[in-house]
């Protein structure tokens, strides 16, 4: 038999990153990528084997980019990237398991959730992933939409203590004040030990110098306010998704 032949009818391993597997293609028709694109750009967002084969079973239906994975990835894992061993829960103590990827899975779809209830709730005002990462991150997995009707109902106290200007528009005024908040004030809070804020007296009782600091801050950093990525995410089922593609 013809060696070319042969390669052609050899079974394509499901999540190989190689042009002709069907989710390769089907990855890169959503995103306007040639397959040479798209495992490129994989192959460099998420350089381990296992956090690509994860990737790819999500992105065909979805539309995740590799980039935005690796954000949630290193942001809740740190730098140690998940192994083929962290999809088995193992033993932590009696009758209690615990995995890195299940611990991971319920942080991603904390984030999704957050971003659909964002834009069902606020069309005028889209967050980053990054940006939803730090909130799940920091807030919890419980309502961590908190934090965005905080600010939502008292922006005009929030953009005054914040320094933002009330002669932007609503949708600028929540991204700036939002920005500030995840970017600056929650750091500093876990730099000082204290809790991240989530009423508005917390942030009325702001020493001038943390205000003059965020306001130092946004004078002189242009952050990005636009989100390219979260409706790519909105209303996906991360740990479900996963399970029936069998990755787990």
């Amino acid at each position: 038999m013809d060696e070319n032949k042969t390669k052609t009818l050899a079974p394509i391993q499901e999540y190989a990153l190689v042009p002709a597997n069907p989710r390769v293609q089907k990855l890169a028709t959503r995103l306007h990528w040639k397959p040479q694109t798209a495992i490129a750009r994989i192959q460099r967002a998420l350089p381990a084997l296992i956090e690509q084969q994860i990737y790819l079973a999500l992105a065909g239906d979805f539309g995740i980019l590799p980039e935005s994975m690796a954000k949630l990835l290193r942001l809740y894992l740190g730098h140690k990237e998940l192994e083929i061993e962290d999809l088995n829960p193992r033993l932590v103590g009696r009758n209690i398991t615990h995995s890195r990827f299940d611990s991971f899975a319920e942080f991603l779809r904390e984030c999704m959730n957050l971003l659909r209830i964002i834009s069902r709730e606020y069309s005028a005002f889209s967050l980053s992933v990054e940006q939803a990462g730090f909130i799940v991150l920091h807030y919890g997995t419980d309502n961590p939409e908190l934090l965005i009707e905080m600010v939502d109902t008292n922006l005009e106290e929030m953009c005054e203590v914040l320094g933002v200007s009330n002669k932007h528009a609503y949708s600028v005024c929540m991204r700036l004040c939002i920005w500030l908040v995840v970017s600056k004030v929650i750091p500093e809070n876990r730099r000082r030990g204290h809790t991240d804020a989530l009423d508005i007296t917390d942030f009325l009782e702001m020493s001038s110098v943390r205000r003059h600091q965020l306001r130092r801050a946004l004078s002189q950093e242009v952050p990005d306010y636009l989100s390219a990525d979260s409706d790519e995410l909105r209303g996906y089922e991360a740990l479900d998704l996963l399970k029936r593609e069998g990755v787990i």
